[in-house]
């Protein structure tokens, strides 16, 4: 390749990664015409010709490359550019065909123990701010469902964002976008409201009537709008609906009927699922063991088909991913689709072959989990100066069952028990504790009474906690006194260390350099 090439091609690419497509058009195709069977103008033009709706030209296009290229891996990327641009034309079967294709290709590369080089990803700056754990996406969360509220439309946090809120009271830090649900009666009301919001509708390909996608103006982050419907047999329905196709051109999701409640947020009043346990069952079976190979569009359990439409999407993101050199997200593809269809010989030959590809690189071929009986511990604790005594009592804790929740009580109640304010305020001890290999989730909220309803409504199955003094005990007690005795157990209180022993060390011994003065 000339230089001259390379520096067209260069800039070309930065012009499509800013979105000036009209321009990038203007360098790519004359290219196109100068270097008919290049891979490196083909690959670019047909990225920008997907991107500025000029996807009818690129099959033929790509299939010309195709023929000319030789060896599996470039065979199987062209057969993917050719299988992308056919689901964006939702020509499924000439998609389903060239995906599979692709698939094809791979599985000859790996019986020849070979693999795709894995993509170095691209590194956070340092500095860089994750919106999810800021608090500014929750924020927006907040502020647009409760401005929605406000105006009459009853939308409310879905999907992975529902998930995050109810599993680990607060947003998940590996998200992606927020997801919002409305009554489809109210759709074109909620659209119009988030544009007017600050919302920017994002150009999806496909014109579902009951699924959007948006960015918003000023942060950046993206919004996924999802519409539900309440159907005859007293089940609601949402997914991809494409108006005037087949049912194989959709994907429906069914979920059991629920309720919506007002809940206050510091923002106004917004809607919320009621149970949301309802919807999080329905999409993810066991859905407060973390999985993070879960693809909701390909895993959900509550599809009422696995149609055309979510194999090709699966296809993809299995081609995508094997094509990157990532083996174990592929390997987690080609499961999940076999799980939907155990019959796909194409997808469990893939799999096989995905396996000796991962052992002989080194590589563990992820657990992937089976829904088993979870028994799930939990506990309230002050957690002040985390000492030895708190690592002793969570060990046990979490031996107790798969799944440790600990509640770490507020500044106030803490206040009232003691009489006293801890050293660490509630914001650090949180943080200390979620540091703990055995705690699996933390919250900061919770009932001074543990009921059966509360256990209940948690999946939780064991209520523990250690007692330093007979009065202590008798008051622990008192405080879960509904709960059935198999569902309490008190572990044994670690001697001779407190947080109070330890602020006793720190006042005998301050400033000293006599050892023997810091017992």
């Amino acid at each position: 390749m000339t230089e001259k090439l390379t520096n067209l091609l260069q800039r070309a690419q930065d012009l499509i990664i800013t979105s000036n497509l009209n321009e990038a058009a203007k360098i790519l195709d004359p290219l196109k015409h100068e270097h008919p069977l290049s891979p490196d103008v083909a690959k670019l033009w047909c990225s920008m010709a997907m991107r500025s709706e000029r996807t009818k030209e690129v099959p033929a296009y790509a299939a010309n490359i195709y023929d000319h290229v030789q060896g599996d891996f470039q065979k199987a990327r062209w057969a993917q550019i050719m299988g992308i641009a056919s689901f964006l034309l939702l020509d499924l079967t000439a998609a389903h065909a060239h995906f599979t294709s692709t698939i094809h290709h791979l599985t000859l590369l790996a019986k020849s123990g070979k693999a795709p080089a894995k993509k170095k990803q691209v590194e956070k700056q340092a500095g860089t701010e994750n919106i999810f754990t800021s608090g500014k996406a929750e924020q927006l969360l907040w502020t647009t469902c409760a401005e929605l509220a406000a105006q009459g439309i009853p939308a409310f946090p879905f999907a992975g964002t529902l998930l995050g809120l109810v599993r680990n009271g607060h947003l998940l830090e590996f998200d992606k976008d927020l997801d919002i649900a409305v009554w489809i009666e109210s759709w074109e009301a909620c659209c119009q409201a988030l544009e007017k919001m600050g919302w920017s509708r994002v150009s999806m390909g496909f014109n579902y009537s009951n699924y959007r996608d948006y960015v918003h103006s000023e942060i950046g982050i993206t919004l996924d709008l999802c519409g539900l419907e309440h159907r005859s047999d007293h089940k609601i329905v949402g997914g991809f609906s494409l108006p005037d196709y087949p049912g194989e051109y959709q994907r429906v999701s069914v979920f059991p009927e629920f309720d919506l409640i007002k809940r206050s947020t510091e923002y106004g009043d917004a809607w919320f699922p009621q149970p949301p346990e309802k919807i999080l069952t329905a999409f993810y079976g066991d859905w407060r063991t973390p999985n993070p190979y879960w693809d909701t569009v390909i895993s959900a359990l509550n599809l009422e088909k696995f149609t055309l439409l979510v194999q090709c999407y699966a296809y993809y993101r299995l081609t995508q991913r094997w094509l990157s050199g990532d083996l174990v997200k592929a390997w987690s593809y080609a499961h999940q689709i076999a799980l939907k269809d155990p019959d796909d010989v194409t997808v469990l030959r893939s799999r096989q072959w995905l396996e000796r590809a991962i052992s002989y690189l080194g590589q563990e071929i992820p657990s992937w989990p089976r829904n088993q009986p979870q028994k799930r511990v939990y506990t309230r604790m002050v957690a002040d100066l985390f000492h030895e005594g708190h690592v002793n009592f969570l060990r046990e804790a979490r031996a107790l069952g798969t799944h440790l929740t600990v509640c770490v009580v507020p500044d106030t109640r803490v206040l009232e028990n003691k009489g006293k304010l801890p050293v660490m305020p509630q914001a650090e001890r949180a943080a200390v504790v979620s540091a703990c290999k055995y705690v699996d989730a933390v919250i900061t909220e919770s009932p001074v009474h543990t009921t059966p309803e509360f256990m209940e409504k948690y999946g939780f199955a064991i209520y523990t906690f250690a007692c330093a003094s007979e009065k202590e005990r008798i008051e622990k007690y008192k405080l879960c006194a509904t709960l059935p005795p198999n569902m309490i157990k008190e572990i044994d209180y670690t001697p001779g260390i407190s947080t109070s022993d330890l602020v006793r060390r720190i006042l005998d011994g301050a400033g000293s350099t006599n050892p023997e003065s810091a017992d």
